[in-house]
């Protein structure tokens, strides 16, 4: 069984620059913007298997627009506003591990994506324990549940 660390890859757009196939448009410098991070899902064979671009706001955002203007360093929102895998369910466990990060390092009390309306995001999402919070005429917010953090 594969095993995967979550690594904050943000300052090497090399490894996930060019592999977006969800948001391709929104370039290095806006997923590396203050407030916004990239991380990637590193398999025990040195190879990444899946990566999640995501911001921290104030607000839930509706669109990529209103993503950028509420972008907060100090935002209580976690918003995965991209995710795209290279490996079978690899996508899922990149959203576990982010999940788990943002409560072990107390990052934000809620984690609400920002995600096309496609049936295949819907899908992703919902398998994985997310709810619609709200449909927009472009997006849907998914929200994941956060665990309790275990001291």
């Amino acid at each position: 069984m594969t095993e995967y660390t979550l690594k904050d890859v943000t300052s090497q757009p090399h490894l996930w620059g060019s592999t977006d196939p969800v948001r391709p448009n929104l370039g290095v410098n806006f997923k590396t913007a203050k407030g916004r991070s990239v991380f990637g899902l590193l398999a025990d064979d040195g190879t990444y298997s899946a990566f999640v671009c995501f911001a921290l706001t104030s607000a839930v955002p509706d669109d990529v627009m209103s993503l950028s203007r509420l972008t907060l360093d100090t935002g209580r929102i976690a918003v995965p506003y991209t995710v795209w895998s290279h490996r079978r369910g690899a996508g899922k466990t990149i959203i576990n591990k982010l999940k788990k990060y943002v409560v072990d390092h107390e990052l934000a009390d809620r984690v609400v994506t920002l995600s096309p309306p496609t049936e295949m995001a819907r899908r992703f999402h919902c398998r994985n324990g997310a709810v619609v919070f709200r449909v927009n005429s472009g997006s849907v917010n998914f929200e994941y549940p956060l665990e309790e953090r275990v001291s």
